[in-house]
């Protein structure tokens, strides 16, 4: 009977795993993720809300409008029906843009002078996008879930199974959690970082900007300075590190690009640092 058991838990295990893999956009990389996309796009539609509710939000200035028209095209690019797509642009001076789960987008008004033009708009819109599409945000929560597990498991059999005190399993559990942080969870941050560039890459240049400007808008925002923290322990990888692999993907982007290219000059300066 034990045998049925295990074979049958075995069975669904292995179920669940398979349909819990799918592929990034692009870069085909092979995902676990165990959350359900409604879920995340309700969880994307519930914070987007309260965090409007907490700043600023620009509307009807020609900025604002501008990002509705690079978000269009953007979204346009990738070509995701289920989504319902909201471009907001915030009054704070923070150098950052996000998209939450099911294309709710927020850029603050202190990331403009980085972003210079259209086309750097654009590149951190497909970022983002990016971050979204490939459902980054429940793979890491799938990832942390698969932790959790593993680690009450472990706790599980350690107390029946071994005469270790309970400050000893404590810090056997604690050792392990952050070996997983660190050699499992915050490298796979970064591959989110690096994935999310690709896919910003042939978004922007599906949608018609020139490619190229997705280097240089990494070489203002190196102009600006950042974190000393060592990159092992980074949750983003270096600027050098990003533009290399943009620079691997630039064949491929640039044959879009030349296949949709807008028909107005996206490079010109919009905002000055």
């Amino acid at each position: 009977m034990n045998r049925i058991v295990r074979a049958t838990a075995i069975v669904i295990g292995l179920t669940t795993l398979a349909l819990a893999c799918s592929r990034a956009p692009y870069t085909k990389r092979i995902q676990f993720n165990l959350i359900p996309n409604g879920i995340m796009n309700g969880i994307g539609k519930t914070a987007y809300t309260s965090m409007l509710g907490e700043n600023k939000v620009a509307r009807g200035s020609d900025n604002a409008r501008t990002l509705t028209q690079v978000g269009r095209r953007i979204a346009s690019a990738a070509d995701e029906p289920k989504f319902k797509w909201e471009y907001s642009l915030i009054q704070e001076d923070t150098v950052n843009a996000w998209c939450l789960p099911g294309g709710k987008i927020g850029f603050y008004t202190g990331i403009l002078p980085v972003l210079e033009n259209e086309a750097g708009m654009a590149f951190v819109m497909g970022h983002e996008v990016g971050h979204a599409t490939a459902r980054h945000g429940a793979e890491r929560l799938s990832q942390q879930l698969a932790l959790l597990g593993g680690l009450v498991g472990l706790e599980v059999y350690l107390s029946n199974e071994s005469q270790l005190t309970t400050a000893q399993r404590a810090a056997i559990l604690g050792a392990i959690g952050l070996g997983a942080e660190v050699g499992v969870m915050l490298p796979f941050s970064r591959a989110h970082e690096s994935e999310a560039d690709i896919i910003g890459l042939m978004y922007m240049s599906n949608a018609g900007y020139p490619p190229e400007e997705s280097v240089k808008m990494w070489d203002r925002m190196a102009a600006l300075g950042g974190s000393s923290m060592p990159t092992f322990l980074s949750t983003h990888p270096p600027h050098e590190k990003r533009k290399e692999n943009l620079r691997e993907w630039m064949p491929k982007a640039r044959k879009r690009y030349q296949r949709n290219a807008l028909n107005h000059d996206t490079l010109v300066t919009l905002w000055e640092q």
